[in-house]
């Protein structure tokens, strides 16, 4: 190598040394609010952005006990139907469904479907979108996956006396099922009780937390179900799945506090179920 090539490859060192390699920086990465309003917002994000953060159908199917009543779901994830069988509103999510909706009497106890930690509670926003809510963060060692997940209960009776930060354990009682955020439009003044059932899967536990929106930075919405199912989660993994795969049998626990077909995951159903024969 000559003097001179020697002479510019130092200068080139130290120009690689000086400013850095050439990639990303942390100013061309896209904020909090621009993920917000592309992938997750409810009445702004596109309706690609939403199937690109996992807003699809995924064909699964909840297989509940024999021997006991669980209260079931009648809207499910991607859905363009409320239970009652009228189409949602296109105002929201591109008339999809972001979740699991699961009807029950005003004041019933919804469950934490694993041990986590409390992240977030929202307040119903002045248009209602989604009444009294609480979000709750599990991470791989609360559930037996090698994922962070996020769940999120809404329409509920009242706030929760739960602190942001506080840990809560499988079956512990949350809240109790209300109709906030329901009343008004299509359901007229006394609104629907049901819990709607959120969940985000990440690789992190890294999030966002607005007064409307919540979300994993790095993940993605996915079927509720699919949280009862096991890994993968994820919403293009699911659909992927032969038929034969995506029936989701229940786990869930008793009102004694007996836990049933949990397997080697720590999850369960949001409700407590009955044995059968037993009182309504």
């Amino acid at each position: 190598m000559t003097t001179m090539n020697r002479e510019k490859l130092l200068v080139l060192v130290l120009a690689l040394v000086l400013t850095g390699p050439v990639s990303a920086t942390d100013s061309d990465q896209p904020s909090n609010r621009e993920i917000s309003q592309k992938y997750f917002h409810p009445t702004r994000a596109s309706l690609s952005g939403l199937r690109e953060r996992g807003l699809e159908e995924t064909g699964l199917i909840a297989v509940y006990p024999k021997d006991a009543a669980c209260p079931q779901a009648d809207s499910f994830f991607a859905d363009g139907k409320r239970g009652d069988g009228s189409p949602r509103n296109p105002r929201f999510n591109h008339g999809m469904h972001a979740g699991l909706d699961i009807p029950a009497p005003a004041g019933t106890p919804i469950l934490a479907i694993a041990d986590g930690v409390v992240v977030a509670k929202k307040e119903e926003t002045p248009d209602g979108i989604g009444g009294i809510g609480i979000i709750v963060q599990h991470a791989p060692a609360d559930t037996g996956y090698s994922v962070w997940l996020y769940t999120r209960y809404k329409h509920l009776k009242e706030m929760p006396a739960l602190d942001i930060g506080a840990r809560v354990k499988l079956g512990q009682k949350i809240a109790d099922t209300g109709t906030s955020g329901t009343s008004g439009r299509h359901y007229g003044g006394g609104g629907h009780s049901h819990l709607h059932l959120d969940l985000f899967v990440s690789p992190d536990d890294k999030y966002f937390s607005g007064e409307v929106v919540f979300f994993p930075i790095n993940g993605q919405m996915a079927d509720p179900l699919a949280l009862f199912r096991g890994e993968p989660m994820d919403t293009a993994s699911v659909r992927k799945l032969p038929d034969g795969q995506k029936k989701v049998v229940i786990p869930y626990m008793t009102e004694s506090g007996k836990v049933v077909n949990s397997g080697k995951a720590r999850v369960i159903w949001p409700y407590a179920c009955k044995a059968a024969g037993s009182p309504s």
